[in-house]
């Protein structure tokens, strides 16, 4: 849930990526001690990486389109008025943790239903009803279910950001969306370019990933492309210097656990990045306000960056190679299932988990909701005209 608190995307955001992801590969292999050529070959020599890459890439892709379509379509249905019912209906979905989730609906759909995961239990038949028609359901069976748990997510940060243009929100969730789907290909043992992660960071792996994070910045610019095609409608404003905001920096937060980084170190790394991703938008908003409303507004993205942290380091927790243990990680152990045996305790009894993910929710939300009361009283006397405006031309609209 990073897209909130973005400016304005940046000319070339697709070729910004590619870029940015082999530099920040380059020199994560270069701080792990390896030599220029073999820093070279880490990050770009995983040519395996390609076919999980084209497989991430569909599901990726089905996801954002669900999402958009969807948000679109209940924005449309349910008109202005609704705006800040279908907030929070997105802060619940963005903000429950991506592998609980995942856990949860592969626990309702594999055990209490009985259901095929094409991905966890593949179906066996004999070759005599093997038939093309088949094999086809079986291929799109593997790639919607990780496409449908990814879109309940980028959904929820969809309507979360009714206020913001649709090319914003796209182009947003096309950063956010590789984290989630690392975790959710690591519970549907999906063979994707998140499965690949996964493994990488896990292992402690460093080559492997380099090479998938650089991976990833094409696996980001493909839909940021097509993103980049959506007509803007809204005039915008954007601040300078915003190239380096329009970055996966969470992202890579997360992959350098794969390089050796601290449970502590990630940690803050984590809220730097938050709080640098979400500064230009913030101090231009305090521009113009009284003194009693500046210090409304900073504290309104103070709680905003520690309810997204919230969330964020339940996402390193469930991939980090190193044992939980101390401090507010604890709290995170049962979202980190990395032994058959662990997966098959979750799946049988996932309470635990289910119990961490509801109290990350609850806390992410608070704090969330807290924000946006601060931050709507502290822009009341320049919002109530804009709000007026927008709903007369909503009703214009559907008249």
């Amino acid at each position: 849930m990073i897209a909130e608190l973005t400016v304005p995307p940046p000319r070339w955001l697709p070729a910004r990526l590619v870029l940015a992801a082999v530099v920040v590969a380059f020199t994560m292999a270069m701080l792990a001690g390896k030599s220029g050529a073999e820093a070279w070959t880490a990050t770009l020599g995983a040519t395996e990486l390609f076919s999980r890459c084209v497989a991430s890439g569909v599901v990726l892709i089905i996801a954002l389109a669900l999402a958009l379509s969807t948000g679109c379509w209940l924005q449309g249905l349910l008109g202005g008025r609704a705006r800040v019912a279908l907030e929070i209906l997105g802060a619940v979905l963005a903000l429950f943790p991506v592998a609980a989730l995942t856990w949860a609906l592969v626990h309702e759909w594999l055990v209490r239903r009985g259901l095929p995961v094409e991905t966890l239990m593949p179906l066996e038949l004999a070759r005599a009803d093997q038939d093309a028609a088949m094999e086809t359901g079986r291929l799109l069976w593997r790639h919607l279910a990780p496409a449908l748990v990814l879109a309940i997510p980028l959904l929820g940060a969809v309507l979360m950001t009714t206020r913001l243009p649709l090319r914003t929100r796209a182009l947003m969730l096309c950063l956010q969306a590789p984290a989630w789907l690392i975790l959710i290909e690591d519970v549907l043992h999906f063979m994707g370019w998140g499965g690949w992660m996964a493994q990488a960071i896990r292992s402690g792996d460093v080559s492997a990933t380099a090479a998938g994070v650089a991976a990833g910045g094409a696996l980001m610019a493909v839909p940021a492309f097509l993103s980049s095609l959506i007509p803007v409608t809204q005039t915008e404003h954007a601040p300078r210097f915003r190239g380096w905001i329009w970055l996966p920096w969470p992202l890579w937060v997360i992959a350098a656990a794969g390089a050796g980084v601290s449970q502590t170190v990630s940690w803050g790394l984590m809220w730097l990045a938050l709080f640098a991703m979400s500064w230009p938008a913030w101090v231009q908003a305090l521009r113009g306000l009284k003194p009693a409303k500046q210090a409304a507004c900073v504290a309104a993205w103070s709680l905003e960056v520690v309810s997204m942290l919230v969330v964020w380091l339940a996402a390193v927790a469930a991939l980090h190679p190193q044992p939980l243990a101390g401090g507010v990680m604890r709290f995170f152990r049962p979202l980190l299932v990395t032994t058959n045996a662990q997966a098959a305790e979750t799946l049988r009894d996932p309470q635990a988990l289910l119990r961490t993910g509801v109290s990350v929710l609850g806390v992410a939300l608070v704090l969330h909701l807290m924000s946006r009361a601060l931050r709507w009283w502290s822009s009341l006397d320049a919002e109530t005209p804009r709000i007026a405006a927008e709903e007369a031309e909503t009703e214009e609209v559907a008249a």
